[in-house]
């Protein structure tokens, strides 16, 4: 079953608490997604630890039919300064 962008949204913001992501499905297909995930749990982490924090709240999507996840992962500072609206 393929996913949506909202699956993956509301998967990542339900599993990082003061999260917000911006999903995109860059085929239309439901597998191949760009996600840019914005956290304040993400200060003084590395970007592998903010990483693996995204992978383990989608980790029963990234074992299904997830074939590709384009993952940015940026503090609440870092988003501002990108130009990313942090709510």
């Amino acid at each position: 079953m393929p996913y949506t962008t909202q699956d993956l949204k509301q998967a990542i913001e339900n599993g990082l608490p003061n999260t917000v992501a911006y999903i995109e499905d860059t085929k239309g297909t439901g597998d191949h997604f760009n996600a840019v995930v914005i956290s304040p749990g993400f200060e003084g982490k590395s970007a592998v630890e903010q990483h693996r924090m995204v992978h383990r709240v989608l980790k029963e999507i990234i074992e299904g039919e997830l074939h590709a996840l384009h993952l940015k992962t940026l503090t609440p500072d870092a988003a501002e300064k990108d130009g990313y609206t942090v709510a």
